[in-house]
């Protein structure tokens, strides 16, 4: 537990980086709802956070939220991934997205829980934490977090 507190207050204040050695160790990385992340309208995953994690095999799961304020009439996409070393919302398998028809204008909160993923990694992969917004509203934001845990060690170590 003296090892976690750190680690977690690291990425807590930082929000963008942590580590973690040790079977059973576990990272968390957070963005609060006060410093929400513009999303551009794009189909490209933007990122929301990230941290950089050391080789084994890691259970990563998290959530992102949007905020969409003055949202236009229409259909409103978003997306969400947790992808590994680039910004992608590859694999499909594990990649959210998420359609609602809007019928006057509005404020829409919406939350996205991503499905666990067990990752085989080299030393100093960053994983990251993308969203995106598919919609015509210039106005909306994410925030949420992510955590790994170590479930065991790579063959070779």
């Amino acid at each position: 537990m003296k090892k976690i507190l750190p680690l977690i207050a690291v990425a807590v204040l930082t929000g963008t980086v942590a580590r973690a050695a040790q079977v059973g160790d576990s990272v968390f990385a957070v963005v609060p709802v006060e410093n929400r992340v513009p999303l551009a309208v794009s189909t490209d995953p933007q990122e929301v956070t990230h941290f950089v994690l050391d080789s084994g095999v890691w259970e990563v799961s998290g959530q992102i939220n949007f905020l969409s304020l003055s949202t236009p009439a229409g259909t409103m996409f978003t997306a969400a991934n947790i992808s590994i070393g680039s910004l992608s919302f590859v694999p499909a398998e594990t990649a959210m997205v998420q359609a609602e028809q809007v019928a006057r204008l509005g404020n829409i909160i919406r939350s996205m829980a991503l499905v666990p993923r067990t990752i085989d990694i080299p030393d100093g992969t960053p994983v990251y934490l993308v969203a995106g917004s598919f919609n015509p509203n210039p106005n909306v934001t994410a925030w949420g977090f992510m955590t790994a845990v170590k479930i065991r060690n790579n063959v070779a170590e």
